[in-house]
Parts: C-alpha cells; structure tokens; sequence
C-alpha cells in the first residue's frame, strides 16, 4: 500500500514518509482537514518505520520529528514518543538551524511532546536546542550602524 506525496519525496532522506512530502503529512492533511482517518495507512507508515536500515533524519519537515507529530496526531502516541526518543540522541551541533531540518524544528516539536507528555526531559532538550540556536543568531547578528541624528520627515507641502 502507498500514500501518495509530492515527487521530492524520492530526494528525501524519509524516503517517502516525512511531513513535507511523504505520507505522514498527507495522514496527518487528510486528518486534520476532516477528508478522513486512514488507519491502514498508518499502520503501513509505522511498518516501513520500523523496516530494517531505516536511518531517518532527526529533522521536522524532513525526519523524525515531523513524522512523530503526525503520528501523535493520528492517534499512535506510543508510537510517536518511540520516535521522538530515537531521534533525541542526535548531536545538535550536526545539524542546521532551520525548522524544515534544523534544531528549530526539532526544539517546536519537542516542546508540543513536553507538554503532551508531561515531560521534563523533553523540555529541557528544548531548552538545550533553543540556546544553541540562540547564541549561533547572535554569533552571526551584525549590529545595525547608528545614526547620529533621529531620522526626520520630509516638510509636508503647505
């Protein structure tokens, strides 16, 4: 059984299961807009999950993350916290900033399990991440020159 998706599904590391382009975000699209749940389909993305050499990404869009959010939202909690454990491990200095694949995706994600869960290990991940995110945006800020004089308006026409 396939879940139809988007063509980049094939150039992704998911393999046609991630949120962006693959089956998780069609279920979880399908769920949430009402169009229907789809639970052999679901069963069908957990069973490819757990295929033997499947080496996800830890990414939103693009991996893990992404994939357990659907999940939870489809209704396998078990299955969406067994995920987001597989892919904490990660090191955050392996990976981008971004949301689509980055730590900031993977921070948002951590933090709707924290309080989905109840957990504190969870939140701190988050907060681990969101402060490594944080000091690589200052690293990189560049002050804005300041003016000597507050800009003014040009005089109106009388």
């Amino acid at each position: 059984m396939t879940v139809p998706g988007h063509v980049a599904q094939f150039t992704e590391e998911a393999g046609g299961l991630g949120f962006a382009n693959g089956a998780a975000g069609v279920l979880w699209a399908l769920h949430v807009s009402g169009a229907g749940d789809h639970p052999e389909r679901v069963d069908w993305l957990i069973h490819r999950l757990h295929q033997p050499g499947r080496d996800l990404s830890p990414g939103f869009y693009d991996g893990a993350h992404g994939i357990a959010h659907a999940l939870w939202v489809l209704g396998r909690p078990d299955e969406a916290v067994e995920l987001v454990d597989r892919a904490r491990a990660v090191d955050p200095d392996r990976l981008g900033s971004s949301l689509y694949g980055g730590l900031s995706g993977i921070g948002l994600n951590l933090l709707s399990f924290a309080d989905r869960c109840d957990s504190a290990a969870y939140r701190d991940k988050a907060g681990q991440i969101a402060a490594t995110v944080r000091r690589r945006l200052e690293e990189r800020s560049v002050p804005e020159p300041k003016r000597s004089t507050p800009p003014t308006s040009p005089p109106r026409p009388a």
